[in-house]
């Protein structure tokens, strides 16, 4: 699993950090935490592979998600 952690917005080409799964663990009940898997829908309903509380959304249009999370969050972005 790939996880990446960064608080919004990234600019510039930054290198999100990456996460592992234990750190990962310890931080679900994060209330700051969202949790966003960015597979393309054709891999995610394949899937059988889901975190409990993450959301879909659309890897190609960040434009239309991104603005719905506060910079104060905790945005972890996975794909498997």
């Amino acid at each position: 699993m790939l996880l990446f952690a960064f608080t919004m917005p990234v600019f510039g080409g930054e290198e999100a950090p990456r996460v592992s799964t234990d750190q990962l663990n310890d931080m679900l009940d994060s209330p700051d935490l969202v949790l966003l898997d960015v597979r393309t829908e054709n891999d995610w309903e394949k899937s059988d592979k889901k975190i409990a509380g993450a959301v879909r959304v659309d890897p190609d249009d960040v434009s239309s998600w991104a603005e719905n999370y506060s910079q104060d969050q905790k945005i972890i972005l996975y794909c498997a």
